[in-house]
């Protein structure tokens, strides 16, 4: 009798965990198809539309366009706080531009980049966990809500609200591991537009590209004294000249969707250890001879991992 009951409660058991197992597989596999549902709809799509960024310390707007000519991609940001300025991108690679100064200069970070690169159908997101949220009303639409979260706790989540009729995006949230908002961006106005308003000519992006282009470094070695977590890999490494002349060596790693950089200087006083800025952080720490900052688009819970070997005794 008691074996019986024993070997029932077994099955059950089995049972639950089987379609518990297979519920989540398929909340997953429906939760990627909406997700490369999203970035499908963006990269084919003509429109102009107004960003809301939001993070703890300010609120930016921004006029974004998006167009999709002879199967390329094109996407321009522009500023609507001050001058006119912002960045172009065509396939992932792009410049600075400011109209007030007519200048055109290589790309530098910009907030909005985990935008673009969340939407590209050139980036993947490289162990993380896709899981549907639910469905809501977003700014007047319908909207659809998935969460990706990283397997390793220590990189950023995204918070992805999806619009039901268009599949475009409406609302992307990046929190931190302790799931606070390290920066919101929310679509306010967005309207259709035609590819023939492009921002930038080709030539523009060929001159800029050509000038740019940095050969791929191959059997390049992690410094020892890092601890770099997967899935980032070391993308390159050299030194960088600062304004005053100093000389920082620097080693570039990515996990294919952000990127960061670790800097070596002699040992300085430490009087601001980190600092964020909406996505971007920066930790430093010294050990017997050196001081190094890691900085780039992870969070600070990321960046004392890479530094974890670092202590002024060594």
């Amino acid at each position: 009798m008691i074996k019986s009951f024993i070997k029932t409660v077994g099955a059950v058991t089995l049972t639950v965990l089987f379609f518990s197992e297979q519920a989540i597989a398929d909340n997953s596999n429906q939760c990627m198809a909406l997700y490369n549902s999203v970035k499908s709809a963006y990269t084919t799509s003509d429109f102009e539309a107004t960003v809301i960024d939001n993070d703890q310390a300010q609120m930016q707007l921004y006029a974004l366009a998006h167009f999709n000519k002879n199967s390329v991609s094109y996407t321009t940001w522009k500023s609507l706080n001050n001058e006119i300025a912002g960045y172009a991108l065509r396939q992932d690679k792009g410049f600075d531009y400011n109209h007030n100064r007519s200048y055109i200069g290589p790309l530098s970070w910009h907030q909005t980049q985990i935008w673009d690169r969340i939407f590209s159908k050139n980036r993947n997101l490289t162990g993380y966990d896709c899981t549907i949220v639910g469905r809501t009303r977003l700014a007047g639409r319908k909207v659809t809500v998935i969460r990706m979260s990283p397997v390793d706790d220590v990189r950023y989540s995204y918070v992805i609200s999806k619009d039901d009729d268009t599949s475009l995006p409406v609302e992307l949230v990046v929190l931190s591991p302790a799931q606070i908002v390290a920066s919101k961006f929310t679509v306010s106005a967005a309207h259709s537009a035609s590819s023939e308003n492009l921002s930038f000519p080709d030539e523009t992006f060929d001159r800029v590209e050509k000038l740019s282009n940095k050969k791929k470094q191959n059997d390049l070695t992690i410094w020892p004294e890092l601890t770099i977590p997967k899935p980032f890999t070391i993308e390159s490494e050299g030194i960088q000249k600062q304004a005053d002349g100093t000389e920082l060596e620097y080693q570039s790693f990515t996990d294919g969707m952000v990127e960061f950089k670790v800097y070596k200087n002699s040992v300085s006083s430490l009087n601001i250890q980190s600092a964020t800025d909406g996505t971007l952080t920066v930790l430093r720490r010294n050990s017997v001879k050196n001081e190094y900052a890691v900085v780039g688009e992870i969070p600070l819970e990321l960046s004392a991992i890479v530094l974890s070997k670092i202590t002024p005794l060594r």
